[in-house]
This record gives structure tokens, sequence and C-alpha cells, in this order.
């Protein structure tokens, strides 16, 4: 389906079906009476005063009906010409959230996946050499150790003597790179799924592990975190990734020979790192008592080598390295997660109050601007605090608000370089780039009163605030996306099940309906009540994504791709070239190819499953 507006329906549905004891959202984009049949063909519902509104993000005139209270079953709907069939139950994501978890099992590296656990996905062992490290090199400081060879090119790397073995680990996205802050927020997201929602994602998934008495999302989240362990370095730091110099052509991953390297350690893999171990100590401790104290063990050097190396510099790849950078500018989100996470498990005062000395940094930076430019500009002022006397971090703090002076000014105007919204941590994120919302979870739902009046008082109301922003985007969108039209970026599902996160949470703790209500329509948005009538999670409804950007997928001369995987979705702000000519002025929310070159839209990623498993696990635990 490389057209995006091809055989749309004019009535957009949930293709995964409906929960009976939620609201059932439809969108029509037609003003004429909708008319809701059951299975003998008897109207039993009627709506007939349809007021199209135009929706800015999609081009759309467009109108969403609840359709109310609809016992277990299969109806019919229809306006004007056009129909469609929904479905009513009391478990319509529970095949979803397997998938969902079961996809990841899909991603691992350093195995065969075999018949038995992979049906028609199989393949044989992958990317099992050992590996040396990357060292970044500076051609003049080193050039007695450079061959002349090498010296008459302009690109050259020299690796350490010694390789590693460091198997396992999820493939990250629909390339073969493992990357170790996106694997954290990952496992991140499965971890608290199961913490908080047992019961929705508990399932048996037929994986190697299925029996062992350990529930199996804890199972697929532990070859990640095993594979984490093993990017430690012995000073304990983490390396940033393991990946090639360059993308692998679109082939099996078996079939990927060329050499792998350790790329060097960072802050932010580091700290990230660090949360995750903690996290997974304590929740392991009941299923794996020697894992349970390695884990902690692993993020309590971490922390000690992010004490003992204040220089905070941001990832950027070597020279000669093309695959994802993850780069980031901003390590206090990490560092908060990682203090919250660490006092959840080990109880040191140290760590709580180093999280509330960060936390209540970020709040007293002042950013002043000017007309409100939507860019980097001199006309923008940002005044950051002294941290606090005792603050263990305070030398990177002040380190980090130098270096964005640096790079603000570096890349000025540039699309993927945004001044922050607000000051203060963001506790409402919870990708790659800002984990603060991960630390917000653990204080909120984890220590509860024993985060302290900062961390639990304090940070609830900054958190509720924030999170009502996204219902404040719900009501006013046309498809109740929790998007603005410039908010279609690369992997724009990230931000969609973001906010959905974020309203869940809010009604959990203030039990306010229209919360959960906010964060089921992002849900009903992944499955296919979009602009694009597409459920963006394969093998998910009858108009579902076909051709992901994803290795194996298109590699495996099966037609249909991996199940379980949800696309990033529309994205006009950072697009190929051809996808621009392509699509030309097509609407954001239909700025979408479902075809297999365009990573910029639909490219696959283990961090834009993992919040969706969220999502559906609670859906699945009612």
């Amino acid at each position: 389906m490389s057209d995006p507006n091809n055989n749309i329906s004019s009535i957009r549905i949930n293709q995964c079906g409906y929960l009976a004891s939620l609201p059932k959202y439809i969108a029509v984009t037609e003003e004429a009476p909708v008319n809701v049949y059951d299975n003998t063909g008897s109207i039993i519902k009627s709506f007939n005063d349809i007021k199209l509104s135009f929706d800015e993000a999609s081009g759309d005139n467009v109108a969403v009906i609840d359709l109310g209270d609809l016992p277990a079953g299969d109806y019919k709907i229809s306006c004007g010409d056009s129909s469609r069939t929904i479905s009513v139950n009391d478990k319509p994501y529970d095949k979803l959230t397997d998938a969902l978890i079961k996809a990841l099992y899909f991603q691992r590296c350093g195995c065969a996946l075999e018949e038995k656990y992979a049906g028609r996905f199989t393949h044989a062992a992958c990317h099992t050499a050992p590996v040396p490290e990357w060292v970044a090199v500076n051609p003049v400081e080193n050039s007695e150790s450079i061959s002349d060879e090498d010296k008459k090119s302009s690109v050259f790397k020299i690796f350490s003597n010694e390789s590693k073995t460091v198997p396992g680990g999820w493939h990250d996205a629909g390339d073969f790179g493992k990357y170790v802050g996106p694997g954290a927020v990952t496992v991140a997201h499965m971890l608290y799924a199961w913490l908080l929602f047992p019961k929705g994602c508990s399932n048996d998934l037929n994986i190697p592990e299925t029996g062992n008495g350990t529930p199996d999302i804890l199972n697929e989240a532990r070859w990640e975190l095993d594979w984490i362990l093993r990017m430690q370095r012995s000073d304990g730091a983490f390396y940033h990734k393991l990946t090639k110099a360059k993308f692998a052509p679109f082939i099996m991953p078996e079939d990927d020979k060329e050499p792998e390297y350790l790329m060097p350690v960072s802050h932010c893999a580091t700290a990230a790192a660090v949360a995750v171990l903690a996290m997974a100590s304590r929740i392991y401790r009941p299923f794996d008592g020697t894992f349970s104290e390695n884990a902690l063990s692993a993020a309590l050097r971490g922390f000690d080598w992010l004490v003992a190396n204040p220089g905070f510099i941001p990832f950027r790849n070597p020279d000669g390295v093309n695959t994802g950078m993850y780069g980031d500018w901003s390590v206090k989100d990490e560092l908060f997660w990682a203090c919250c996470e660490l006092f959840a498990t080990t109880g040191d005062e140290k760590y709580r109050n180093e999280a509330e000395s960060i936390y209540k940094y970020a709040r007293a930076v002042i950013i002043e601007k000017e007309n409100n430019p939507e860019d980097i500009s001199e006309s923008v002022i940002i005044k950051t605090p002294e941290p606090e006397a005792g603050c263990i971090f305070g030398a990177i703090l002040k380190r980090e608000a130098g270096l964005f002076e640096e790079f603000r000014k570096r890349f000025k105007g540039r699309s993927f370089f945004r001044l922050p919204k607000h000051t203060g941590l963001n506790v409402t994120q919870y990708g790659w780039s800002d984990v603060s919302g991960l630390g917000a979870i653990c204080c909120l739902f984890d220590l509860k009163e024993k985060a302290g009046k900062v961390l639990f008082d304090e940070l609830r109301t900054d958190f509720l605030g924030r999170s009502s922003e996204a219902l404040e985007r719900v009501n006013s969108s046309g498809y109740r996306t929790s998007l603005l039209s410039g908010e279609y970026v690369w992997g724009s599902v990230l931000t969609v099940m973001s906010n959905s996160m974020s309203m869940l949470l809010n009604y959990l703790l203030t039990g306010n309906k229209e919360m959960l209500a906010g964060s089921l329509s992002q849900l009903d948005y992944a499955l296919g009540l979009n602009a694009l009538d597409l459920s963006f999670i394969t093998g998910f409804g009858e108009r579902s994504v076909r051709n992901p950007h994803h290795r194996p997928s298109g590699s495996d001369n099966i037609d249909d791709p991996v199940p379980g995987f949800i696309s990033g979705g529309p994205n006009k702000a950072w697009t190929y070239p051809e996808t621009k000519e392509r699509l030309k002025d097509t609407p954001a929310a239909k700025y979408f190819l479902d075809e297999t070159p365009s990573a910029d839209t639909n490219e696959v990623a283990i961090y834009w499953n993992s919040p969706v498993i969220f999502i559906a696990a609670y859906f699945n635990s009612l």
C-alpha cells in the first residue's frame, strides 16, 4: 500500500476491537447519519446530527462519536455509503499485548530463532563474533601509531588489540545495531508494565524460557538486561553502543558478516544502565537472587564511575561511523532516574537527596524568550542556578549548562535542536532522549510517600499539570490524537504513546475518567482510528502496515511482516528528499509511506513497541 490515501473508508475504527466497559470511539468524514446494527441486522443506535469540524493536522473534516454502551459482540456501522464492522469484547487486547512483547523476541541477537518458537520467522544465529573496542583517535596526537597508508585517508580508525564477546541483546530497530540507552528505556517500560499491571502482561509467550517460573515479559526483558551487563567496562562505565561502522544492507541477520565494534562509553548510556539495573535488581529478586545481586553491583559501579568522571561530553559518532548516534546533550534526566531507582532499591538516603537536588536544580533554570521564537535565537536567555551544596553531580550539571550554550549557538535554527518548552525536568517524557518520566513513575507509583515531600507531593503536582497538556491536545484534535500539526516527526508514535502513558498515569493518580479516555484514544489511533485508516501495528487490523522498514521482514521472502511491531508513523518534519518529492504538501498526519525503504516514516524500534506494551497491559488488565 504505497498510496496512503488508497481505498480509505469514511469510517475510521479501532480495527483490533473495543473493550466493553470503556468508551468506543469511531470517526467519520462524511456528514451523514451513523447507524449501529446488531447481528440480526436491526438498528440499535442512530446518530443523526453529525457535524464535521476541520482537523488541521490531517486536513480532514471529521467528527468523532462515542458509540456508548454496547455489550460484547460484533456490530456493523454505517455512514452514508460506507460501512465497517467492529468487535466489542472483554479482552480485545490480550493477543495484542502478547504480540507486542513477542516482537522483541524476534529482535533477539546472538541466537537462532527456532521454528518451535518463531514459526515462519526463523533465522540462524547472528552477530556472534568477538568485537574490538573502537578507540577515538586524534590524528595529530597519535600520528606515530598510524600507518602511512592510513594517513593518506581522510578517515581512519584504530581499534583496541583485545576483543570481547558481547552476545545477546535486541536489534534496536530496522537495523542490527544495539544501543544501551534505548535498550534500558525499553526494558523499563516493560518492567513497570509488569510491576503496575501484572494481570495484563503475564501470559506465556512460547519463548525458550517459558515455564521457568518467571513471567515471560520478565524473561524477554532479561535477554536485554544480560546484554547490558556485558556492555559494562571494567571501570564501571557502559559502552554507548555495539554497531558496525555503517548500516547493513537489507539482508537477514545471519548474513551480516561485517565486523561490529564497541563504541566509546558515554555518561548517558552509563546513567541509563545504572537506572534500569537498579530497578531490575529489586524486580527480579524473587525470581533470581544471584542476578539481582549482580545487577545492583553493576549499577553501583556505574554510579561510582559517574561520580569520578564529571567531565560530561555528549556522545557523538567517531569519524567513520554512520550508525544511529543516539546523542543527547543532557544527562541530568538520566542521573535523576538513576538516583530514584537506586533509592527505591537500596533505601540509601543519599540517592533520594541527590534526586531531589537534580529535580530542584532543573526547576530553578530560567528560560527567557522574546516573541516566543520556535528555534534557537540570540534573543533567548538561559539562566542556570548553582547546584545545591553537597550535590554529588553538581560539576556535571554545571558542565552540561555550559555545553548547552555552546550547542545552541552551533546549531542555531536547526530543526532537531529545540529549546525546552518548560523549565525543570519534563516528568512526562519516557523516551531515550528524556527519561525524566521514568524517574517520576518510580517516585509516584513505586516509592509513593517514601519518596518524600519533594519527590512525591511536589513532583505529583508537576506531573499532573504537565500531563493535562496531553488531554488538551486530544480535545483539540479532530481524531483525538495527542499531537499538534508540527509534532509529526520521525517516530511520532513515541510522542503519541508517551502522551497516552501520561494520561493513564494521571488517571491512576486522580481518577479523572477524561484522562483514561484520552489515553485509550491513543491506542485507538495506533490501531486504525486515524487519518490514514491504517493500523500501525503489524498483523493487527484489516488495514495494517505491510512493509515496515525492518531488515528481517524485508529479507525473509515471507509476504507478511513479522507481527507485533508498531511503525514510527507519519513524519513531516525530518524526512528524506524522496519522501518530500512523493508526498509534497500532504498534511502532516498523512505524511506516511507504507514502503520498506521509508525509514523516515515506517521504521520499527524496540522503544516504540514498549510504551504500547505498557498501555496495552493496563487495558488488558481490566
